[in-house]
């Protein structure tokens, strides 16, 4: 609950080795990945501040790109 950057952070303690996949090193959301909340994407990508509200769904997937 509360923001992204918590609901990331508690997947992180208990799989800590996708958190380099998901952030930078900078700890915002790396470049070919999104975030939804409740099926929007997230519009800080950076600090991650999004609300999430309780009984939110947060999903994390690899955007595609290309043409």
């Amino acid at each position: 609950g509360g923001n992204v950057r918590d609901v990331l952070a508690a997947v992180f303690v208990a799989n800590p080795r996708v958190r380099g996949y998901v952030l930078d090193d900078q700890g915002g959301v790396r470049r070919h990945m999104i975030v939804f909340v409740n099926g929007r994407a997230i519009q800080d990508r950076t600090a991650l501040s999004d609300p999430v509200p309780d009984g939110a769904e947060v999903y994390v997937m690899q955007a595609l790109s290309g043409g």
